[in-house]
């Protein structure tokens, strides 16, 4: 009977499945189930400035955390749509964004390196860029007028270790909080 060494074959699948296997959409990424790593946790950064160790399974938990945490500003949130995309994929993903409702768009980020990505919110000719923070205890939110279809878009970091997590939630019209149409913007 011949011994196989399977570490050196996780490692390699582990590499390709960081390196980026989303959908035409950007809209699928890390499952729970398929980040397990075999792999000695790297240090990471994270927004606080102390030094955690970066495996797939704790990311996406943290990831799922900030993204829970933004959601609990009090607001009342119907999902409409929700997905993780690879660091090396990158994220583009377009939204019909119909009905009369506002939609926020929440997004976060944790990656191996990286402390911030830029989220570029587009829609027609129109678009803003907006800096991520990766590893932040709470996601970043946008608000998002219903009735116009926008595209949410995050460059893909070839040589990046990570993931970013988002959610889709119509609101209270009440409920917007800042500007009410993050594509156009807003002066203070």
């Amino acid at each position: 009977m011949r011994i196989r060494h399977t570490l050196p074959l996780s490692a390699a699948v582990l590499a390709v499945l960081m390196s980026g296997c989303a959908d035409e959409q950007g809209g699928s990424g890390p499952k729970e189930s398929a980040a397990a790593s075999t792999q000695p946790s790297k240090p990471s950064a994270s927004s606080g400035g102390t030094r955690r160790p970066w495996e797939p399974d704790d990311a996406l938990r943290r990831a799922e955390q900030a993204l829970k945490s933004a959601a609990d500003d009090g607001t009342e949130a119907e999902l409409v749509d929700s997905g993780t995309a690879y660091l090396g994929s990158g994220l583009k993903k377009s939204f019909r964004a119909s009905g009369d409702t506002p939609y926020r768009l929440e997004i976060t980020c944790d990656t191996d390196g990286a402390e911030e990505l830029t989220l570029t919110l587009s829609r027609g000719a129109d678009e803003q860029a907006y800096g991520v923070g990766c590893g932040d205890r709470e996601a970043d939110h946008f608000n998002l007028p219903a009735g116009k279809p926008f595209t949410a878009h995050v460059e893909a970091e070839q040589n990046g270790t990570g993931l970013i997590a988002w959610r889709l939630t119509t609101i209270a019209p009440g409920d917007v909080d800042g500007c009410d149409d993050d594509v156009d913007g807003c002066e203070d």
